[in-house]
């Protein structure tokens, strides 16, 4: 039986001044009792003398040392050592729909049902209609699990999962060495993928509810997608055989459908040239052994990442 005091979510979090009443609200208003740990990458705004309020386990790092994955389990490992039994994951401009979410999110995991689960995301409320379509076409309203069976149906959408917001069973976690730490990004998707092929349910919770959305400009959604593209180049044998199929050509259709469905003609051109500028950018990341760091360092939205590999990464 999980213990409720046994609960622990961690939070990287990195000049999150802006979002200390939303997180306060996220955290504090939950129905679940937790306790909060903060990996802060040394903010320099007035969040670190504000974090207080939201948690009495802050552990500050150095920039140069922040990975998605690393930042995470450096989290982790301070909640198994406080004898945590579940791990929630959020990120710092997460904002829970209703108080339940705790609750709702880590249902199935208590259940014994799932090794892991993740929440839905909801666009805010300024969120534009392309990202608004984004949201809903990857967080539907029904609930579904997934096992390593599903993985030759759905190929590589099998390892769908988001750090915005999940939960893990700590020793679950752990027995699958947790999240990557040399992953420019997706570290979540990996983790997946070690738990499915591990024989570990995943469980979308729909009922999980938070709102969490970005408005990237052409330029951003080039640079994420070369770091998506960078980041399949290296997954190695832990996304093997998982076909990337029609995915991204599925979405693109049902993206124009649903501007045109909003009487939206005029964001066609853009839908286009957006998805012009994912494919290219994806493409290059896959060939980033090719490119000089320099380069790679430009065309990045984690730029960091290469200044903590090798030359010739």
């Amino acid at each position: 039986m999980i213990s409720m005091q046994k609960v622990f979510v961690i939070v990287p979090t990195l000049n999150a001044f802006q979002y200390v009443q939303s997180l306060s609200e996220t955290l504090l208003f939950a129905t679940t009792r937790t306790q909060v740990i903060i990996i802060d990458s040394s903010s320099d705004d007035e969040f670190p003398y504000l974090s207080h309020s939201i948690s009495d386990h802050i552990q500050k790092i150095a920039r140069s040392e922040f990975s998605h994955g690393g930042a995470r389990n450096l989290g982790a490992l301070k909640a198994q050592s406080m004898g945590a039994e579940i791990l929630i994951f959020i990120t710092q401009d997460v904002h829970a729909v209703n108080p339940s979410w705790i609750k709702n999110l880590i249902a199935p995991i208590v259940a014994g049902e799932a090794g892991a689960t993740f929440a839905r995301q909801l666009p805010r409320s300024k969120a534009s209609l392309l990202e608004q379509f984004s949201r809903y076409f990857n967080y539907p309203e029904w609930s579904q699990s997934r096992t390593v069976a599903d993985i030759k149906r759905l190929g590589v959408k099998a390892f769908f999962f988001s750090n915005v917001c999940s939960a893990v069973r700590a020793d679950v976690f752990w027995s699958v060495g947790g999240f990557p730490e040399d992953v420019i990004m997706n570290e979540d998707m990996t983790l997946a993928a070690r738990l499915l092929r591990a024989g570990h349910t995943i469980r979308y919770v729909a009922e999980a509810e938070v709102m969490h959305s970005h408005d990237y400009t052409i330029q951003q959604q080039f640079r994420r997608n070369f770091d998506v593209g960078t980041f399949f180049a290296d997954a190695g044998p832990e996304l093997g055989g998982a076909s990337v199929g029609g995915e991204g050509l599925r979405f693109v259709r049902e993206q124009l459908k649903y501007v045109l469905r909003h009487g939206r003609p005029d964001l066609l051109p853009l839908v286009i040239v957006e998805a012009a500028a994912k494919f290219t950018a994806f493409q290059l990341g896959k060939r980033h052994r090719l490119l000089p760091k320099s380069v790679k360092k430009y065309l990045s939205m984690h730029s960091y990442h290469w200044d903590q590999q090798k030359e010739n990464v």
